[in-house]
């Protein structure tokens, strides 16, 4: 039977030293498909250059070079984790990028692996006897090799002459093993790797192996070198843990079926007259915990609710209003819920419930989007001062070591920008929250929709002169806004003011079924908010075949596929230009309307609630060979091209 072999390379801003390895592997493994089948992953994380071009070239020539993308700054350990997570082969290794190991190396090291069914891994080695090392690096350098080998070896007890050697082929089972159990995925992941291996009593081989040191590596010697002590000192920590701690038992099968006890604090529910985008959120996750857990939902009491309520499964309580239901929460905390739950979900929604100053319990935060400026146009200076404060300095502090989930790829960058580290931010993006089968076609007339909240800083104004500038062009141009707002009375000053009563409709609150008629109606959906968290609305129209034109801004990005299913202006004048060209296209909508419903489909609820699920199944501790939960090996966070 012919055998399988999967080589994963780890790949970050590598566009000028990657295509050599590519053009390599590709050639040689190419021409050994008849006996052997080879995939050749290379995972690219958080790189900012050209790098996915270059491997899409590749990529295009020898069909065995795959690619997976994450915008997680991984580390080379975690992208080889997620490599190793995706990888299929019976036998499962990884390499540098910079072609210090040719495949023609790789392979030898390979075949001794499958000719030799006691090993469970080989690791190159630079510095046995019969090492063959090429173009090497200056004495200072390699002397501080030696010096790190020697001191690891002594550290850990490792045997090895050379842990830090770029390559490295393990056993299908190996690796998958390997790939959950990484507590440092930065400098000294190599060195994880092999502890994970002795506490496992895995067999592994130095092999003496030759070798090209190349430069240009975006390595810094100093930099590195206190990143290096720390995470050598966290794993020593972690393995004296092992030593000293107590034995964990083992949980019977009994205890594994009962409910864990999630508690969801947040400031509104479903129900409350200005539910938003972040209620559907929370209702759409914890309807799917309910299946598994038992939820309860602690949010604010409008006064046309009870106090008391269950929907979908979960148990909710209302108390206060939408700023003193945080003082609430810690009372309710300490009077019912401090016996009675197990993990707790602290929505944020501008100020969390700073459960970490009052709450030991497992925990998450949830993340929509860091308002910034946005504080300054929707409060008075010293209210919007105060809560700029709280969540750029107060809240990153408290919530340092508390893991994150958050909904688009900009709200993460926002996080990282305030001290939140990419291992503790997971992604859990929105998608539609009911399934709509609308019958009826496009409007016969060109047709601008905007539904949503009508609040100051979705800037509806930049929307109405759009169409202002284009009703001279397209007589029988309308636009609907469907939504309500405090800022409704001073959009309708503004059609007044420009004569547009008959060009603009506001219709108020509309029902879920009469929104999407709208979405599927318009010929495109606008969106000119100055920021978002996601713009879930700008899915739903997608799901109606209907394309949307916003800003380049935060979650706006996310949620617009510029070019495939819309586009991102970068001024007022871009966005007529936008709306214009989709209006005066009749062949380009048709191709929008296919591309939009594609691209709706890649979200659902359930792949995100998976991300929750996860991470109220780990273990707060997993010590270190326990299984890990990484943010980057959820489907959310990564995608193959």
């Amino acid at each position: 039977m012919k055998k399988s072999l999967s080589v994963v390379i780890p790949a970050k801003n590598e566009e000028k030293r990657i295509s050599k390895t590519l053009k390599d592997y590709g050639k040689y493994f190419h021409a050994l498909k008849g006996d052997l089948e080879t995939e050749v992953l290379v995972v690219v994380n958080d790189t900012n250059d050209k790098t996915i071009s270059v491997v899409n070239k590749y990529r295009n020539l020898y069909p065995q070079i795959k690619v997976i993308e994450t915008k997680y700054s991984t580390g080379k350990g975690g992208a080889v984790a997620l490599g190793f997570k995706e990888s299929k082969g019976d036998y499962i290794g990884y390499v540098d990028a910079d072609s210090s190991t040719s495949a023609k190396e790789f392979y030898r090291l390979y075949a001794i692996l499958r000719d030799t069914p006691d090993l469970d891994g080989v690791i190159g080695s630079r510095h046995l006897k019969t090492s063959k090392v090429l173009n090497k690096f200056s004495l200072h350098r390699r002397l501080l090799s030696r010096v790190y080998n020697l001191a690891v070896g002594v550290i850990f007890n490792l045997s090895y002459k050379d842990t830090q050697c770029g390559v490295k082929i393990f056993k299908k089972s190996v690796a998958k093993s390997i790939s959950t159990k990484l507590s440092n995925t930065g400098w000294t992941f190599d060195v994880n790797v092999l502890l994970v291996c002795k506490y496992f009593n895995y067999k592994i081989q130095e092999i003496a192996t030759e070798w090209i040191e190349r430069s240009g590596s975006s390595k810094h010697l100093v930099s590195a070198f206190f990143n290096v002590l720390n995470e050598i000192y966290t794993l020593k920590c972690l393995e004296l843990n092992r030593y000293f701690s107590k034995p964990t038992q083992e949980t019977s099968g009994l205890s594994q079926k009962v409910k864990k006890r999630v508690l969801i604090l947040a400031w509104r529910d479903i129900k409350h007259p200005e539910a938003g985008g972040s209620e559907v959120y929370v209702h759409n996750v914890a309807k799917r915990l309910a299946k598994t857990c038992k939820v309860t939902l602690f949010t604010s009491k409008p006064s046309n609710l009870s106090e008391n309520d269950i929907i979908d499964g979960i148990d909710i309580i209302r108390k206060g209003g939408v700023f003193s239901v945080y003082f609430w929460a810690l009372i309710f905390y300490f009077l019912k819920f401090r016996k009675n739950v197990d993990f707790i979900i602290d929505v944020q929604n501008g100020i969390p419930f700073f459960t970490p100053l009052y709450s030991n319990k497992q925990k998450l935060m949830l993340v929509h989007h860091i308002h910034g400026s946005q504080w300054f146009s929707q409060f008075p200076v010293l209210v919007a001062l105060t809560g700029y404060f709280i969540e750029t300095i107060v809240m990153p502090l408290t919530y340092k070591d508390t893991q994150i989930v958050t909904v688009s790829h900009s709200s993460m960058r926002s996080l990282r920008k305030i001290g939140f580290k990419d291992r503790n931010i997971f992604l859990g993006f929105n998608a539609l929250p009911h399934e709509h089968h609308v019958k009826n076609g496009k409007s016969k007339d060109p047709l601008i929709v905007y539904v949503g909240r009508i609040k100051k800083y979705k800037r509806l104004e930049i929307a109405i002169n759009t169409v202002r500038n284009l009703s001279l062009e397209y007589k029988n141009l309308k636009m609907i806004i469907a939504g309500v707002g405090d800022h409704e009375d001073k959009l309708k000053e503004l059609v007044r003011k420009y004569k547009l009563e008959k060009v603009v409709e506001f219709r108020g609150f509309v029902s879920e079924a009469e929104k999407h008629t709208l979405m599927r109606k318009a010929w495109v959906f606008v969106m000119p908010s100055m920021k978002e968290g996601w713009g879930i609305t700008i899915i739903e129209a997608n799901h109606n075949g209907t394309p949307a034109v916003g800003f380049d801004v935060d979650g706006v990005r996310d949620s617009i596929s510029p070019s495939f299913t819309g586009y991102l202006a970068h001024s007022n004048e871009d966005l007529v230009r936008s709306v214009d060209l989709i209006l005066s296209n009749p062949r380009l909508r048709k191709t929008f309307d296919a591309n939009c419903r594609s691209w709706a489909g890649r979200f659902s609820w359930n792949q995100t609630t998976k991300v929750f699920e996860g991470l109220i199944k780990s273990n707060s501790n997993p010590g270190l060979v326990g299984n890990k939960v990484y943010p980057w090996s959820f489907k959310t966070s990564y995608y193959f091209l």
